[in-house]
């Protein structure tokens, strides 16, 4: 094993500085260079550290009939026999980004099964951007890491010892979590479309409950206000009751609008619209599967 790792200096040697620079580049995006010397390939994948997620590139130099994969935390390459090896290399890669994209994936169906249930955390936003942010990333990454692949795949998928089989699994995962997080992102707009629904429904709520409070409220002004004039023969005015009249009054007219808002509200929530929508829901639907019978007959 010794005899295959070369140094950085060794290997790089007849490199132009540029290529330098981009095999030293941690977060350098997935590419394939090509020159009359030598072939690079990158292919970032990702993983996720204390700040979120990063992008994670390993480059793969061909020079000379060999190939030689550059290992970043000795600073050093690693000639590899074939391309199967170099295969192997990426599979490992991407096998531990695929853990990560479902690890995001859980986290969203957490957020979705709180939302749907009403256990809405107190920083929803937050966690569902970081979620849309980095699901947005992968698929990202994912997508030009095809692309770089296919590219190596013509210049390199003539060879009559290239791993077809293997090469076709790795862009078939490539591919598959790539949808997922495609359809995770989307997923994640309706989330924030229905919280936005909720956060209304909230609103208005509010608002009907100061409505009621004005509803309740404003005629018992105007009651006081009628009582509080200072003019002659008022209503009650050489009453020695007239205090408690007035009290009666306020107390009949609070109560009787208290039980007027909810009252309209309970009519319009549990029959006008459950009672009713309801069965003409089912009615709907009864009436479809009938069609649906009497066609397959």
């Amino acid at each position: 094993m010794q005899n295959n790792i070369k140094s950085f200096e060794e290997v790089t040697s007849s490199l132009d500085k540029l290529h330098l620079d981009d095999i030293k580049n941690p977060d350098h995006s997935s590419h394939l260079f090509k020159t009359t010397k030598y072939t690079l390939l990158i292919i970032r994948f990702f993983e996720l550290d204390g700040e979120g997620l990063k992008g994670v590139s390993t480059p793969y130099l061909f020079l000379e009939n060999a190939i030689y994969i550059y290992n970043r935390d000795e600073n050093n390459f690693l000639q590899i026999a074939n391309h199967e090896a170099l295969m192997h290399s990426i599979e490992i890669e991407l096998r531990q980004s695929e853990l990560l994209i479902k690890k995001y994936i859980q986290e969203s169906d957490l957020l979705e099964d709180g939302l749907y249930t009403r256990k809405i955390p107190s920083i929803f936003l937050d966690v569902w951007f970081d979620l849309k942010k980095d699901l947005t990333r992968v698929e990202r990454i994912l997508d030009r890491a095809d692309e770089v692949l296919q590219e190596y795949m013509s210049d390199f998928g003539k060879s009559e010892n290239f791993p077809k089989e293997s090469f076709i699994n790795i862009i078939e995962h490539i591919g598959r979590y790539q949808r997922l997080a495609s359809l995770n992102t989307a997923k994640l707009d309706t989330l924030y479309s229905y919280y936005n629904s909720l956060k209304n429904d909230k609103i208005n709520t509010n608002i009907y409950a100061l409505t009621v409070l004005s509803g309740v409220f404003l005629p018992l002004n105007l009651v006081v206000g009628f009582f509080g004039m200072n003019t002659e023969n008022l209503f009650f005015s050489g009453n020695p009751e007239g205090t408690l009249n007035v009290v009666n009054i306020l107390l009949f007219m609070f109560a009787t609008l208290l039980i007027l808002f909810p009252l309209v509200k309970f009519l319009e929530r549990y029959v006008l619209q459950r009672v009713l929508g309801k069965s003409n829901l089912y009615n709907k639907l009864i009436s479809n599967i009938k069609k649906i019978t009497t066609i397959g007959e």
